[in-house]
């Protein structure tokens, strides 16, 4: 989706756990630092274990291309910064079904809510996305 993985902010959370995991801290202190759940710091821990950080570092960020190319993603950045209500809903708050519908009308693209939570988390701005349904 972005031109270097490596400096998507999901793959820079990934080996900051991993590197707290190689300086002691605990499972639960990363995935609470970092907002990461336990599992997915019990996983990183194995494959450090295993691997190290360069293991760690060769997971893929999953999935195919997006049909967003990067003028798309700075337009979602943006709209993101500022109020959901500029883009024709009832209140500020941004929500992933928003942001969904938002997309779908600018670039006639429909997305999973996963992959649409998955956009807002690689530019950065995943925590602006509400967890109410709409």
């Amino acid at each position: 989706m972005l031109s270097r993985p490596e400096t998507l902010p999901s793959v820079v959370r990934r080996m900051t756990a991993g590197r707290m995991l190689l300086d002691g801290a605990s499972i639960e202190e990363v995935a609470r630092q970092l907002h990461l759940s336990v599992q997915t710091v019990r996983r990183y821990k194995a494959i450090v274990s295993e691997g190290g950080l360069d293991a760690l570092a060769q997971m893929g960020v999953g999935g195919r291309a997006s049909v967003l190319d990067r003028e798309a993603l700075d337009w979602i950045a943006t709209a993101l910064r500022g109020p959901a209500r500029e883009h024709g809903f009832e209140s500020d708050t941004w929500t992933n079904a928003r942001l969904r519908d938002v997309i779908e009308r600018r670039f006639g693209v429909r997305y999973s809510r996963v992959y649409i939570w998955q956009i807002a988390t690689n530019l950065g701005l995943g925590h602006l996305l509400s967890k109410s349904r709409r």
